[in-house]
C-alpha cells in the first residue's frame, strides 16, 4: 500500500505516525541512490576505502534521518526545486566528505580548490572601518543578487560556493552533465555581477 504514496506522504507518515512500513518504503526506494552516492563520492575524491567503510556510511546516513525522532527528515521541505532524491544525495555526499576529512590518511588526491572568481565582486579584506562597511554592503548586494537567480541556479550556486562541491560532484548530485554545470556556473557568475552592477 505504501508503494503508491508520494515522498511527502511517506515522510509525513514516518514523522507523525511512526509508520514502520512507510520508513521501510523510503529506505527501499532510496537505498540504491544513497549507496551509489557514497561510492561515487569516495571515487571522485580518490579515497581509498573498503566495503566496510561504505557500509558504515550507508548505515550512518539512514541513522541520521531516523535519530532524534526523525529530526533531520523534518528539515526536508520539497521547495527550491529540490526533490527528495537531490536532498538525500546532498546529505549523503556531505556526510561522506566529512568522513573522509576525519580520515585523511586514506585520501590519495586532494580535490581541486573551489574557484574563487565570485569574490572578485567583493572588496579586499581590510580592517579599516570604511572598507568593512563597503564589504558588508557588497555582501548584502551579493545576497540580493543570489535571491534573483532561478531556483535551480540558486541550488547550483549553493552546492558550488556554500557547500564547496566541485563541478563534477555537483553534476553527479544533481544528475546533470558536467558540461551543463560548468556552463551554468559561468552564467550564474555573470548574472550575479550584472545584478550587482545594476544596484
Amino acid at each position: 500500500m505504501t508503494d503508491t504514496l508520494s515522498d511527502m506522504e511517506l515522510i509525513t507518515r514516518c514523522i507523525f505516525d511512526g509508520d514502520r512500513a512507510a520508513w521501510e518504503a523510503l529506505v527501499k526506494k532510496y537505498s540504491r541512490l544513497i549507496w551509489n552516492s557514497i561510492h561515487k563520492t569516495f571515487q571522485i575524491h580518490s579515497f581509498s576505502y573498503s566495503r566496510e567503510d561504505a557500509e558504515d556510511m550507508y548505515g550512518s546516513v539512514f541513522l541520521s534521518l531516523l535519530e532524534k525522532d526523525f529530526n533531520k527528515l523534518k528539515q526536508f521541505r520539497g521547495d527550491n526545486a529540490c526533490s527528495l532524491s537531490t536532498w538525500l544525495s546532498i546529505i549523503t555526499v556531505r556526510m561522506t566528505i566529512d568522513y573522509m576529512r576525519r580520515d585523511r590518511g586514506n585520501l590519495i588526491v586532494t580535490p581541486a580548490q573551489e574557484d574563487r572568481d565570485i569574490w572578485d565582486v567583493i572588496p579586499d579584506s581590510q580592517y579599516r572601518a570604511d572598507t568593512l562597511i563597503e564589504k558588508k554592503q557588497a555582501s548584502a548586494h551579493l545576497k540580493k543578487s543570489i535571491d534573483l537567480l532561478s531556483a535551480r541556479d540558486r541550488l547550483i550556486y549553493d552546492l558550488l560556493y556554500n557547500k564547496g562541491f566541485s563541478p563534477e560532484l555537483t553534476a553527479e548530485t544533481l544528475r546533470l552533465p558536467v558540461s551543463i554545470v560548468y556552463s551554468r556556473k559561468h552564467r550564474i557568475i555573470e548574472k550575479i555581477k550584472k545584478y550587482i552592477e545594476a544596484m
